[in-house]
Order: structure tokens, then C-alpha cells, then sequence
């Protein structure tokens, strides 16, 4: 259904009352995790990497607005526990992945307000510097490359390298094909990939700091209102990763978050949300108790521990906004969505899938 359609039906349901009751009958079965990376000022949102991944902070109010008016935000252990709302208010739990310097800045003091809880899953071993995403330090590299009219050299180098070999590559260089052939490589290689060609096309280094510093997670962890996950140690898709290394990539990140907090965590968000059977079966091993992933749907007393669903906020905004340009969202959208995300993830568990 077109995203205008689908406007007019979820505003006719609200006049008619239907929005409510969905509502109701969603948070008597299921709560549901929103999922966040950054969360910036109009002016500043040119300068993420992906735009794709910025929340504005427009939006943001907006919807701890709307979430304080038909929702019980609680921590997310406790929407664990027990996922079902109360009196009609289901229960959310929100969620940011990568740990960015701008949940401090610029979430932090609007949750406050709000006192409204939040986990952030965080890259542990670039908390504190001033390093970068494997996916922005290609991001940045695929820029510059077009900036100078060299992506067709980049795009033999790739090659050279060994990627590109799949099925139906573009004829044309294209940015998402490349990024993911990225991803599906094994850390170790794409780091020393991204070194040669960062020197081979002279990328300028970088100044700013892109990651929380532990002061701030310590600052955030005091008022109770914060805690922390593991999104591994350097974001690393752990599908492509051999046993050893997703071992290590587990227990390094909990090891420092240790180390700097106090605590150990439980819980852990999958980078890039990839996942497989036999990462599950690793996860498991390593001690957390429930993992997350980017599948939309809700969660119901049927979810697998170690593969919950979450709604992407960035991906849904257009469904549940009542105001495109500055993001407002309405409050018989948001409830026709995620009444239409608990019947998709419904099906799932009901079948006993992963």
C-alpha cells in the first residue's frame, strides 16, 4: 500500500476510534524496541556518513512526546521480562546501536527530561578515540574517489582484491553494491583493506571525535536512566567472522565495558544485524541472554531470546509521521504501524523461526 494511502486509512481509523483499540489489543500481547543510531540537529545531519542513520532531533522530541502520551517506556530488562503492557499502554523499550558521541549530546539531556530509559549498544574498542566505522571509512574513501573522477580505478582495485565476484554486479560503480561486499568481509581483512586504500587515495585523517567518551557512558549510567550493550568490540559482521574471532569480538567487548563501568553486559545488538545459526550458537556460548537484530516486529512471549525483533525509528518515520518536514509524528499512525508489526512478527513465532 502507498505510503499516502496508507496516511488517509491510519487518520480514518483514528477518527473512527480503530487506532485506539489496535493500540489496546497490540500492547495486551506485545511490547515492542524502537532502534536509533544518531540523533542530530537538522544543520548538523550533511555531516553523518549516511544520512539514512540520523534521527533529527525534531523527530526525537516528537516522539518521546508521543511515547509519553499512549506508551509505558520502560528499561529494556524489564520489557524482557514481561513484554505485555498495562491498562491498554504498551510497553517500549528504546535502543541505540554504535555508541555516538551525539546519544550523550544530544538524546541524553531530551531522554532526561523525559526521564525516559534507554540501552545503548555500543563498539566498545572505538569508545574514547577518534576512530571510525569501518563502513564510514569507506564511505569516505567512495567520496573522495567520486569527488576526483577516480571510482573506476577504486572499483578495479576492489576487484584486485577479490571482491566483486558475485552475480550480477552493476557494470556502473555503485556505492551500495561495493558497501556491501565490504561488510561481508572478515574484520581483519577489511581493516587492512581500508588502511592500503586510505593511503593509496590519500584520505585526510580525521580530527573529530565520532564515539562516546567513558566519562560521558559514566556520566549517562549514574542517573540510572542509561545502560549499556555490547555491539561487539569493532562492529564487526559476525557472520563473516570465524569462530575464534567472534569469541573474541564478544568477550573483548565485555571485557572493557567491564573495565570502565563496572558491569558486565548481557545483552547484544548484532552489527549490520547479520546474524546465522551458527553465531547464535557463539552468543549463546558467551553468556548473553538475549540478542538483537534489525527484523521489525514486536515482542511476544514466543520471540527467541537471541534474535529479538526491533522497529528501525529512521525506517518507519514516513509511515508514522504526520508532519514530513518536521517529523512529527502521529499518534494513529504509530499505532496502525506497529499494530502491523506485531501481526508480522506473529507469524514468525508462531512457526518457531529465527
Amino acid at each position: 500500500m502507498p505510503a499516502d494511502i496508507q496516511m488517509v486509512f491510519s487518520d480514518m481509523l483514528d477518527r473512527l476510534g480503530v487506532a485506539g483499540l489496535l493500540r489496546q489489543i497490540a500492547a495486551s500481547r506485545a511490547g515492542l524496541i524502537l532502534t536509533m543510531n544518531r540523533v542530530l540537529p537538522r544543520e548538523e545531519r550533511s555531516l553523518c556518513f549516511d544520512p539514512g542513520l540520523v534521527v533529527s532531533e525534531t523527530a526525537f522530541v516528537s516522539l518521546l512526546d508521543l511515547l509519553q502520551k499512549d506508551y509505558q517506556v520502560v528499561p529494556l530488562a524489564d520489557l524482557l521480562a514481561n513484554p505485555r503492557g498495562f491498562r491498554g499502554r504498551a510497553k517500549v523499550a528504546i535502543t541505540f546501536d554504535d555508541g555516538w558521541e551525539d546519544n550523550y549530546r544530544i538524546a541524553f539531556p531530551h531522554l532526561l527530561k523525559y526521564q525516559m530509559p534507554a540501552t545503548i549498544f555500543a563498539c566498545t574498542g572505538l569508545l574514547d578515540t577518534h576512530g571510525l566505522l569501518p563502513e564510514e571509512r569507506f564511505a569516505r574513501l567512495w567520496t573522495q574517489c567520486a569527488a576526483h573522477s577516480t571510482l573506476g580505478t577504486l572499483v578495479a582495485d576492489l576487484r584486485h582484491w577479490g571482491l566483486g565476484r558475485r552475480k550480477h554486479h552493476p557494470a556502473r560503480p555503485q556505492k551500495r553494491y561495493w558497501f556491501q561486499e565490504i561488510k561481508r568481509m572478515p574484520l581483519v581483512g577489511r581493516l587492512l583493506l581500508l588502511d592500503h586504500f586510505e593511503q593509496r587515495y590519500q584520505i585526510p585523517p580525521v580530527t573529530a571525535r565520532r564515539f562516546l567518551s567513558w566519562e560521558e557512558v559514566r556520566v549517562m549510567m549514574r542517573t540510572g536512566l542509561i545502560g549499556m550493550g555490547s555491539h561487539t568490540c569493532r562492529h564487526a559482521t559476525l557472520p563473516a567472522e570465524s569462530d575464534r574471532d567472534v569469541r573474541l569480538e564478544l568477550e573483548t567487548s565485555r571485557e572493557i565495558l567491564l573495565t570502565h563501568t563496572g558491569t558486565a553486559p548481557d545483552v547484544l545488538s548484532y552489527p549490520n544485524g547479520m546474524y546465522s545459526r551458527r553465531v547464535l550458537e557463539l552468543v549463546r556460548a558467551a553468556g548473553f541472554r538475549a540478542a538483537f537484530t534489525a527484523r521489525p516486529g514486536l515482542v511476544g512471549a514466543g520471540s527467541k531470546p537471541l534474535c529479538i525483533p526491533r522497529i528501525a525509528v529512521r525506517t518507519a518515520m514516513d509511515e508514522m509521521a504526520v508532519n514530513r518536514g518536521e517529523r512529527e509524528f502521529s499518534s494513529s499512525r504509530t499505532s496502525v504501524y506497529f499494530f502491523r508489526s506485531w501481526l508480522k512478527s506473529a507469524i514468525p513465532a508462531v512457526a518457531g523461526g529465527c
